[in-house]
């Protein structure tokens, strides 16, 4: 075992011991607040220090800011080991975030009257990410002397785009949706056809344009049999928020195929991981595995939110539309009383409005549900959502370990490869304030 391996299985224990202390607070599921009483279920000491606390300083708190108030030692240990063990999430590489003009440099054939052709139909969100991925996936295929890459869940193709036309890269986009893997291939000749009014014949003879095909992934397996053309012989592999068991599947691969020299991912909706049965895609590693234990749906939904936009947003005391989810905790409960079967219905999501009163919402969000409440248990609901601040607490009290079930998802994968003798690291490269799932999990072939 070498010494980074010994590192991240020492981690990872510490980290999987501070979340069985703290799974009562992380089972926690706001949908649920009155049905379970979620408020009495937080130690006394904890209840009665943050219930005066503002929740702007409970935000900055949470950010790590200090604040002048007395908090219990149980709640101060549970953050500062969360900000201890937790991978951290601020970039310190050399990848910086750009903005609008550093796009400038994105030019087709290095002509300065083609730097925006990667832009068009990309939102910002996404220029921020593929940017700064396209770039770590270059450097990586370099260091590896391999000029193949594939992108699974590549959508639109915006990603193998930058890759093949500005990197150079032969970049094979493989989606599962056809209409996606179509429009990708007629963004490509757009991009082609205005190309070709400004560079010479040569030039464009020499552009890459992507490969995109169709294949939905159940196994690691069918990867074997991918339909590449004859003379690509190894290649690299990247995905770019592949969503729930996708990563997973993707770094099985790259463990059992020689022709897989790096893979670049980063991860996404970590509720979606098969976790009760094989194939697993969490827990990975051997070591995760004999610790035992298990992280439910909601811990994993959790460790999806955006911890530092929240943060932002209570400092800044912009949380008076979070008081929709003390309407919906509400409604639940009426809900339930109403009809037990009713519990956890699919209701209609809205968004929370200034003049927006509890009966308005009820009506708006029931539209698909048939059922018809008492007019006067939904005006009676009026007393629970009052205790909106409340709910915030309880949720923000949950989001403060977010980082923490994120990263022993990210630990099991990094010690899957570990394991298995290859050279990998994880880097957090995105703005997290950007895009919150911003670590990318580096792996390479020795």
């Amino acid at each position: 075992m070498n010494s980074q391996e010994e590192a991240v299985r020492t981690r990872t224990t510490m980290v999987q011991k501070v979340l069985r202390i703290f799974e009562w607070l992380l089972d926690l599921y706001v949908l649920d607040f009155y049905i379970d009483n979620q408020w009495e279920r937080l130690p006394q000491s904890w209840r009665e220090s943050v219930e005066t606390m503002d929740p702007e300083d409970l935000g900055a708190y949470l950010t790590g800011a200090p604040i002048k108030h007395m908090l219990p030692l149980s709640f101060l240990s549970m953050i500062k080991s969360v900000q201890a063990l937790s991978i951290p999430r601020e970039s310190t590489s050399q990848y910086k975030a750009k903005n609008n003009e550093d796009y400038n440099e994105f030019k087709v054939g290095n002509h300065p009257k083609l730097k925006n052709l990667f832009l068009k139909h990309v939102k910002i969100k996404k220029r921020h990410e593929i940017s700064l991925m396209a770039d770590i996936v270059s450097e990586t295929a370099k260091k590896c002397n391999c000029k193949t890459v594939l992108d699974f869940g590549s959508g639109l193709g915006h990603l193998v785009r930058v890759l093949g036309y500005k990197h150079d890269l032969f970049a094979v986009g493989i989606e599962c949706q056809p209409q996606l893997t179509e429009a990708a291939r007629q963004l490509d000749l757009e991009l082609e056809y205005t190309a070709k009014k400004h560079l010479t014949e040569e030039t464009m003879s020499k552009l890459k344009r992507p490969m995109h095909f169709n294949m939905t992934l159940t196994s690691h397996e069918q990867l074997l049999q991918l339909p590449l053309v004859d003379n690509i012989t190894e290649y690299g592999l990247i995905g770019l928020h592949p969503c729930g068991d996708l990563a997973p599947l993707l770094l099985k691969h790259f463990v059992n195929c020689s022709k897989v020299k790096y893979i670049c991912v980063v991860g996404c909706c970590y509720m979606k991981l098969t976790c009760d049965s094989e194939p697993y895609g969490y827990p990975m590693s051997a070591h995760v595995k004999k610790l035992g234990g298990k992280l439910s749906y909601t811990s994993r939904e959790i460790a999806c939110h955006a911890i530092e936009q929240y943060s932002e947003r209570l400092r800044r005391g912009q949380y008076e539309d979070l008081k929709i989810h003390a309407y919906r905790a509400t409604l639940e409960k009426i809900l339930v009383e109403h009809n037990p079967a009713l519990k956890h219905s699919q209701i209609r999501s809205i968004k929370h409005t200034n003049n927006m009163t509890f009966e308005s919402y009820c009506a708006a969000a029931l539209q698909r549900v048939d059922v018809e409440l008492d007019a006067g248990r939904v005006r009676a609901g009026g007393v629970c959502v009052r205790a909106w601040r409340r709910v915030l607490l309880v949720y923000s009290l949950r989001l403060a370990l977010a980082p923490l079930v994120e990263s022993l998802v990210l630990l099991d994968r990094l010690l899957y490869l570990l394991e298995h003798g290859l050279s990998c690291e994880i880097r957090p490269v995105f703005d997290p304030k950007i895009s919150p799932r911003n670590h990318i999990i580096i792996g390479r072939r020795k």
